[in-house]
């Protein structure tokens, strides 16, 4: 497998089409980059410019306080919804690899995601980071492009072998749409082998 050999043309094409599949219009950061595998991108990047000198070159913003509040937003949506469901709820810090623990056992990771136009239909992509889970379920709250609630999707991990999952209108994924009923399974589970 031959490296590549990076020039300032390659990085700028490499930094748009990753801001193409990923469905934003402003630079991506580490975390986004690796988790749709462009992990020699981001090193070239993090050893050239940095983010915030590429940003400036291509005329980009960088990611917003605002975004990341919005993913906060939406984790503590999801964990009033599982309170409201009877399930005791821990937030984890930031520096654990998952969000919420669900009765002292089922690990859960909230991702969120507005609508995008991607090949030129309308989708939710969201970048998981890493090809094999460190949680149980993955809770993926798909809004609209006003950042309402559409769709939840609850969908055990070791189902999802993906750095992103990309969800189409007729996604193979629709059918964990509302599968609240998992929760429970996985909390069962973890109390029988207690």
């Amino acid at each position: 497998m031959s490296r590549v050999r990076w020039t300032d043309d390659l990085v700028e094409a490499a930094i748009k089409d990753s801001m193409r599949v990923l469905g934003i219009d402003r630079m991506p950061t580490a975390p986004e980059l690796q988790a749709i595998g462009k992990n020699s991108l981001h090193v070239r990047i993090s050893r050239t410019l940095k983010y915030s000198g590429w940003a400036q070159r291509l005329g980009l913003q960088m990611k917003s306080d605002g975004e990341t509040r919005k993913g906060d937003r939406y984790e503590a949506y999801i964990k009033n919804l599982l309170k409201e469901k009877g399930y005791d709820v821990q937030d984890m810090s930031t520096r654990h690899p998952y969000d919420l623990m669900v009765d002292g056992s089922v690990k859960i990771d909230v991702k969120s995601c507005s609508a995008h136009h991607h090949f030129p239909s309308r989708a939710h992509t969201f970048p998981l980071s890493k090809k094999h889970a460190t949680c149980d379920l993955y809770i993926c709250v798909a809004l609209t492009e006003e950042d309402e609630v559409e769709n939840i999707f609850i969908i055990p991990s070791h189902l999802v072998e993906a750095v992103t999952l990309n969800m189409g209108r007729n996604s193979k994924y629709n059918k964990f749409i509302d599968r609240w009923d998992y929760i429970k399974t996985y909390a069962e589970f973890y109390a029988s082998i207690a």
